[in-house]
């Protein structure tokens, strides 16, 4: 990963997500990109933004000067279609994001989180407003199991910044359940999945749901039970049969509600978080 982009409006709604994008770029040694899209006179709105900016840099005790960081400011009205544009200009890697666990559509950014995550490639970390924590000791990663493999070996270079242990569970029944439960070898796939990422903090939980397809509330039991720092799930982008995919509307969900952050992966795309 090299760049990422952190949209802001500028208000006190998206410090948290700033602060959080920036603890994250310095861990990774990565670009940061800041976008702000205003119908105020440009000259003004960038001296306020850059203020903006370091006021979050010093809030985490670090020197703005010493970043790699970038202000676009665009005039408009904000639109994910300016951000795509963004995106492709940009070689953006991972888009940070705002977003409100009380309602998708309450905040400035709250709407244009879901459908940005359901339109480009790249990974899409979706922040609560009111997150606060920087912390990320234990990430959640909720699977369908039948391609853990190559989206583990995604989340590791993730997990090794801050030496995190993942968390992937399974939540079931549901359908078409593609994998059988009940015969599944959770300690040789754990063993295989140790051994080809030559890490070990890597667990598998399996969460019962009282009944069939109900993956968002089996993702909230899991979240309030195992209490993990981030979660990451693989969207599959809404088609014609997105209701007999678990992650197809279960991600859109999932970070309207959620408490915590949630770094959507495309599930059409080798995604490189790292």
């Amino acid at each position: 990963m090299k760049n990422i982009l952190v949209p802001t409006d500028l208000t006190n709604c998206t410090q948290n997500t700033l602060k959080y994008a920036i603890s994250l770029s310095v861990k990774s040694n990565t670009k940061l990109f800041f976008y702000h899209a205003s119908t105020t006179k440009d000259t003004d709105v960038k001296e306020y933004a850059i203020k903006y900016i370091k006021d979050a840099f010093s809030e985490l005790k670090l020197n703005f000067e010493n970043a790699q960081t970038e202000l676009i400011v665009e005039n408009g009205q904000f639109h994910n279609a300016q951000l795509k544009t963004v995106i492709d200009k940009y070689n953006i890697d991972l888009v940070v994001m705002g977003a409100s666990n009380e309602g998708i559509r309450t905040t400035f950014f709250g709407s244009h989180v879901s459908d940005l995550i359901n339109d480009v490639a790249c990974p899409v970390l979706s922040v609560p407003h009111d997150y606060s924590s920087l912390n990320i000791d234990r990430i959640g990663y909720a699977t369908e199991l039948v391609d853990i493999t190559t989206r583990i070996k995604e989340i590791v270079p993730f997990a090794k910044l801050t030496n995190a242990s993942i968390e992937a569970f399974h939540v079931y029944p549901v359908f078409p359940q593609m994998i059988n439960v009940e015969k599944y070898d959770t300690k040789h796939v754990l063993s295989e999945l140790h051994n080809k990422n030559n890490y070990d903090k890597i667990n598998l939980h399996f969460v019962k749901t009282p009944f069939d397809n109900e993956p968002v509330t089996g993702i909230h039991e899991f979240i309030k039970t195992h209490k993990p720092d981030i979660l990451v799930m693989c969207h599959k982008p809404r088609g014609l049969f997105d209701k007999l995919v678990m992650d197809s509307g279960a991600t859109p969900s999932v970070v309207k509600t959620s408490h915590i952050p949630v770094l959507a992966l495309n599930q059409k795309t080798a995604c490189k978080i790292m």
